[in-house]
């Protein structure tokens, strides 16, 4: 701070009571000009400036030239500010996402509103890096960013991919945003939801069916646990790598691997992230409806019959792609005949088809001549055709004619 000049105690006119402070105060700082371009950023503009103030100052020097003393004063100023003013743009452009182009500052960005890389991508890219110089360490952070200098274009989606995932509303609120979300996970093929009354407030009750139809309850691995990293012994490599990526992009905590592990655990970690406070939702098994169906076809001249049966049989059944694989047909999803003799004319070699048995398991009349069976919203059609469980549905398959068996 500046000093103020010490005050002089003066008295006038004789009297010993009347006096003055006088202090003498310094000059009045002198007014800035209001001619700067702030507009200017570069170097042109910036030595272009420069040269007009040294000719308002000597108005009476006519000539300047390169060789001038403070014309290469000028320049080198020019070029020093052009860099300075290139580096507080740099800076400046850190600071917001759409403009960051350092890939730590693209990360840090996206983590500050809710979108962390490190958690959602995938680790076997990384694992793909060219390794470090021995005796350097990267955690993964760094891995992400070495990655983003690599791949710009993978850095480019995050940034667009951040700020879209935030505006998304996660939460369950509705019948239809519970089975959307569930129906998310991989484990599950379909998802119903309904509401009850428990006698003090509502419940969700979401039915979930499951890949494989699989059972919420039933371990998903028997057996010492794996090591760490390994898939539980129930779930193929395939399916459990959907789950890792699945949880690991929607931040889920994923349990260990043991004799524990059940559906149900993995989805509850589902519902309580996305459920609303003060809601109660409850997993229930969804219901089947097992069939009983008996097809009989008449093969072409010149196909086997037992290659025809074969081929009928990989078309009705319960894996992945067949006709009655779970969650193809969804709750409520009647069965037609006429579906079924559509799917049977269409497999090469089948002449003729017709259906001798059409009914549901167990006590029900059988529905050949309606051509549907009926099944209620909370049901589902099941027909895994296993000898062992008949009381899952059964698919028989009659070929006759073609060229022997």
């Amino acid at each position: 701070m500046a000093e103020l000049a010490e005050p002089i105690l003066t008295f006038d006119g004789g009297c010993p009571d009347c006096g003055d402070r006088r202090a003498v105060l310094p000059f009045p700082l002198p007014e800035i000009a209001n001619d700067f371009d702030w507009r200017a950023r570069d170097y042109d503009s910036f030595r272009l400036f420069m040269m007009q103030e040294l000719a308002y100052r000597f108005p009476e020097r006519r000539r300047w030239t390169p060789a001038d003393v403070e014309v290469v004063i000028v320049e080198l100023l020019a070029a020093a500010l052009d860099r300075a003013s290139h580096a507080l743009d740099a800076v400046q452009a850190e600071r917001y996402l759409e403009t960051a182009r350092r890939p730590q500052s693209v990360r840090r960005l996206l983590k500050l509103i809710g979108y962390d890389v490190v958690e959602r991508i995938d680790p076997a890219l990384l694992a793909a890096l060219p390794p470090v110089p021995v005796g350097q360490t990267e955690t993964d952070a760094q891995k992400v960013e070495r990655y983003w200098r690599l791949n710009p274009a993978e850095m480019e989606f995050a940034r667009a991919e951040g700020p879209r995932l935030t505006g998304e509303v996660r939460r369950m609120v509705t019948l239809a945003d519970h089975e959307e979300v569930l129906a998310k996970h991989p484990l599950v093929a379909r998802a119903r939801a309904r509401l009850v009354w428990s006698g003090a407030w509502n419940t969700v009750l979401v039915a979930a069916l499951l890949e494989d139809n699989r059972n919420l309850d039933e371990p998903l691995h028997v057996g010492a646990p794996p090591p760490a990293g390994g898939k539980p012994s129930g779930i193929d490599e395939k399916l459990w790598a959907e789950i890792v990526i699945f949880h690991r992009v929607e931040r889920l905590a994923l349990a260990p691997v043991n004799d524990t592990l059940t559906a149900r655990r993995l989805l509850r970690a589902v519902i309580e992230l996305n459920r609303m406070l003060g809601s109660e939702v409850l997993l229930e098994t969804a219901k089947a409806a097992p069939v009983s169906i008996v097809l009989s076809v008449r093969a072409k001249k010149g196909y086997f019959r037992s290659e025809l049966r074969q081929a009928l049989e990989e078309v009705f059944s319960a894996d992945q792609g067949g006709f009655f694989e779970p969650g193809r047909l969804g709750f409520g999803a009647d069965l037609f005949a006429s579906d079924i003799i559509e799917t049977a004319m269409s497999v090469e070699g089948v002449a003729v088809a017709c259906l001798n048995r059409f009914k549901r398991v167990g006590d029900y009349p059988d529905q050949t001549a309606n051509g549907v069976i009926v099944i209620a919203e909370d049901e589902f059609v099941l027909c895994t055709n296993s000898r062992s469980k008949p009381e899952h549905g059964t698919f028989r398959i009659t070929v006759n004619a073609g060229d022997g068996a």
